[in-house]
């Protein structure tokens, strides 16, 4: 059951001065016994990009390095040796693939009707902490005119050079995923994101990674109050292949648990907001530019090595697309009748965008 509040207006969610408490990834030491050896991390992150045709890529990352993803909670203290990429069975088979890191080609062992697996070859050949493997593959062209919901290239490694050997990894991102219109993705801490619209093929849907930032001066109490209350896990929406929009607004929708979200478990929903980005247009860079909440224009910024269009979303109420559509609080409510169970209670934003635009940050 939903209790459902007012549609964002300028009454709403009015600015809050609040000191600036960004999510940070939190190094947790294990603990250790005197004499003990240190228990060791194994942890990996996996994401999904589109290349020509029907070509798509999972990129899997040893977690480590100078700086640690944001996903990681800690660096690994092993290499990892070997990788299986579960093929949807809309997507099969899965042709023509390449592994490669750093130069050093991994090894092909299997890839059918159901999965990919490559290992590190020889023993010293593995993926350090903080380096990343590249696995390319074609699948067939019409399983973007046929896919529906979501699909999940579910991912998995291990220490050993071996397909389900020792030292089992710990994939800390969400799943790579395609989605197609309507589907649902699953991230951190409960967080799902919903794409629904008219169009062909499907959207490319990743939690964390590079994200915008509406907390700067020129974003004023606006920027502050966004700085408090935000999405847990940043996302990000990208073109798959055989990506084609139609005429409707396509709508991405978040929903994420009031207990674990910034702010605390006593926060209203309406005072979360939106930092969206868009990347810039060539040979017009001002075409995606949007008008923002207050009433003010997105500015450039670089996201991810891309310059792109920053701001902090209006409501569909007093601006054009991109711009927030509904936003409240889902009750938890796990029988018929009262008692509400408030520790199950949801922010549910709906983002409206234009038909061709597939990006949200």
């Amino acid at each position: 059951m939903s209790v459902l509040r007012p549609r964002l207006s300028r009454r709403v969610g009015l600015p809050l001065l609040a000191a600036a408490m960004l999510l940070i990834g939190t190094l947790v030491a294990a603990p250790s016994v005197s004499g003990a050896p240190p228990a060791r991390v194994k942890q990996f992150i996996a994401s999904l990009s589109a290349g020509a045709g029907s070509s798509l890529t999972v990129t899997v990352t040893n977690c480590g390095g100078p700086t640690l993803p944001p996903e990681c909670s800690a660096p690994s203290t092993i290499g990892l040796g070997a990788v299986q990429i579960a093929i949807p069975t809309g997507f099969r088979p899965a042709t023509g693939v390449s592994a490669i890191s750093n130069g050093t080609t991994w090894n092909n062992v299997s890839s059918n009707d159901t999965a990919i697996e490559v290992i590190a070859p020889g023993g010293s050949n593995k993926l350090n902490p903080g380096q990343s493997l590249l696995v390319t593959f074609n699948v067939p062209t019409t399983s973007f005119a046929t896919c529906e919901g979501t699909n999940e290239f579910r991912t998995k490694a291990w220490g050993a050079n071996a397909i389900a050997g020792s030292d089992p990894f710990e994939i800390k991102s969400s799943q790579p995923t395609l989605v197609c219109s309507g589907g649902t993705v699953t991230g951190p801490n409960g967080q799902t994101e919903t794409v629904s619209g008219d169009f062909d093929g499907a959207v490319i849907v990743t939690f964390g990674g590079a994200a915008p930032d509406c907390g700067g001066e020129q974003f004023g109490d606006l920027g502050n109050q966004w700085q408090v209350y935000h999405l847990p896990t940043p996302v990000t929406i990208a073109p798959g292949p055989g990506f084609v929009p139609h005429g409707a607004f396509k709508v991405s929708t978040s929903e994420f648990p009031l207990s674990t979200a910034p702010g605390g478990p006593n926060a209203d929903s309406s005072w979360y907001l939106t930092c969206y980005a868009v990347p810039q247009a060539a040979p017009d860079p001002f075409v995606n530019r949007f008008v923002t909440r207050g009433g003010g224009l997105a500015v450039a910024q670089t996201v991810g090595g891309v310059l792109s269009w920053v701001g902090i979303l209006a409501s569909c109420a007093d601006a054009p697309t991109p711009c927030v559509s509904e936003q409240f609080l889902t009750t938890g409510q796990p029988n018929p009748a009262p008692p509400w169970t408030p520790s199950a209670n949801k922010v549910h934003i709906a983002t409206r965008m234009d038909p061709g635009d597939p990006h949200k940050s």
